[in-house]
C-alpha cells in the first residue's frame, strides 16, 4: 500500500501538539528530536489526498486533519486494554493472546505486545493475517466491531478493559519506546512469554529503559518479517466487514424523468398521485403541498415550474394559495431540492385568517 504511507505525529513539546503529517519512515527521526518524549502517532495510514484536504482548512483556520473521512489503511490493528489496577489489563491481555496463538494458531510473529507505559497493554495484530486488506474509508468502522466482538471473549468483569473509544480514523496511539507523560516508564515490547510469566511488578520494571524491536521498525507500524494470511483471522475479519457494509449500505438512488408534457403530471408514487388528482380538504392542504412541492422537484421541475404546478392544485381545490409576504422559509423550500411549502388559506376578501 505504498500510496497509504502518511502518518499524523504528534508529541508532547511539539507546536500545537499534532496535526503534523509525515511519512511514517519520517517518525523515527522525529522522536529523536523530541528525546523519546510523549510521541503519537496515527495507527491509520493516509494517502496524500489527506494533504489537500488540510490546505483546504487551511483557508479558513489552522491545518488540521480533524474531521478527515476518507479512504485509511492499517499495517496494524491495535487492541488497547485499560485498567487503573493494570493487573485486570493484564489478564485480558493474556486471555486474548491466547485466543489469537492457540485458537486461531496465528504465526506468533504477527503479534506485537506492548507495555503501554502507565496502565495497560497494546496488542497489534499484523493485518496480512486477514488476507488482502484494502485501503477503506469503512475500515474505522470495521476495526471497532471487531474489538466489541472480540470483547465478548472474555469474561464480564474484564471486558471494561477493552478501550472502545480509539475507533476514528485520526486517532493516535503511543509510539514504542516513548516515555508515558505521568508515569515517566517507557513503552515497551515484551514477549509472549513474558507476558504469560511477569507479573505486574516485573512489566513496570522492564518499563524503566527502552527495550530493542526486533520484529518492526522503530515506529512499531512497519514490520521487517513476513506474515502469511490466517484462515481463521480472515474469516473472522470477512464476517465483521459482511455486517458493516450490510449496515452502512447507501440508500438506493431513484432516478425519475422530467415529464415531457408539464399539463399532464404522473408521479411515480401512487400516494402523491391521488394527492394530486382528489380534492384535499383545507384542514390537510399544507402538508399535501409540502409533499408534492418535494414530489415534483423529484420530477426534475424548477422552482418556478414547482410553484405555477402547487397554484395550479391549489385553484383546482378552491382554496387560494398565499405565503406569508415576509415569511422566507416558504421560499426557500420551493428553491430547494427536497422542498417543503405552506399554503396559507384566505378568506373571500384575500386576507389570510
Amino acid at each position: 500500500m505504498r500510496k497509504f504511507h502518511l502518518v499524523d505525529f504528534a508529541a508532547h513539546y511539539q507546536k500545537g501538539f499534532r496535526n503534523h503529517v509525515v511519512p511514517v519512515t519520517d517518525v523515527p527521526a522525529l522522536v529523536e528530536n523530541f528525546d523519546h518524549y510523549g510521541c503519537y502517532a496515527t495507527y491509520f495510514f493516509f494517502s496524500d489526498e489527506v494533504l489537500s484536504y488540510m490546505s483546504a482548512q487551511a483557508k479558513y483556520s489552522s491545518p488540521s486533519i480533524s474531521g478527515y473521512e476518507g479512504k485509511v489503511w492499517a499495517p496494524f490493528f491495535p487492541i488497547d486494554l485499560d485498567h487503573q489496577e493494570l493487573t485486570p489489563a493484564l489478564e485480558a491481555a493474556r486471555l486474548l493472546s491466547s485466543i489469537f496463538i492457540e485458537r486461531w494458531s496465528i504465526d506468533p510473529n504477527a503479534l506485537q505486545v506492548y507495555f503501554s507505559g502507565a496502565k495497560g497493554f497494546h496488542l497489534m495484530l499484523d493485518t496480512r493475517l486477514f488476507g488482502k486488506l484494502l485501503p477503506s474509508k469503512s475500515l474505522p468502522l470495521i476495526f471497532d466491531a471487531m474489538r466489541r466482538h472480540l470483547a465478548q471473549e472474555l469474561p464480564q468483569p474484564l471486558r471494561e478493559t477493552l478501550d472502545l473509544t480509539i475507533k476514528d480514523r485520526v486517532r493516535l496511539l503511543r509510539l514504542p519506546n516513548t516515555v508515558h507523560e505521568k508515569s515517566k516508564l517507557n513503552k515497551v515490547i515484551l514477549t509472549l512469554d513474558e507476558l504469560r510469566r511477569m507479573t505486574v511488578e516485573k512489566v513496570r520494571a522492564h518499563a524503566r529503559s527502552r527495550r530493542a524491536l526486533a520484529l518492526t521498525d522503530e515506529t512499531g507500524f512497519v514490520s521487517r518479517v513476513a506474515v502469511g494470511e490466517n484462515r481463521e483471522a480472515a474469516r473472522f475479519y470477512q464476517h465483521i466487514r459482511r455486517q458493516v457494509k450490510t449496515i452502512t449500505r447507501k440508500p438506493f438512488a431513484y432516478r425519475f424523468h422530467r415529464p415531457v408534457d408539464l399539463a399532464r403530471i404522473e408521479f411515480p408514487c401512487a400516494g402523491a398521485q391521488a394527492i394530486w388528482q382528489s380534492h384535499i380538504e383545507p384542514g390537510q392542504r399544507n402538508n399535501c403541498a409540502i409533499r408534492l412541492a418535494s414530489e415534483l422537484r423529484l420530477l426534475g421541475l424548477s422552482a418556478d415550474e414547482t410553484r405555477e404546478k402547487l397554484l395550479e392544485w391549489n385553484e383546482r381545490n378552491e382554496r387560494r394559495f398565499c405565503p406569508l409576504p415576509d415569511d422566507e422559509s416558504c421560499e426557500k423550500h420551493v428553491q430547494s431540492s427536497s422542498p417543503a411549502l405552506s399554503i396559507v388559506e384566505g378568506d373571500a376578501t384575500g386576507k389570510t385568517r
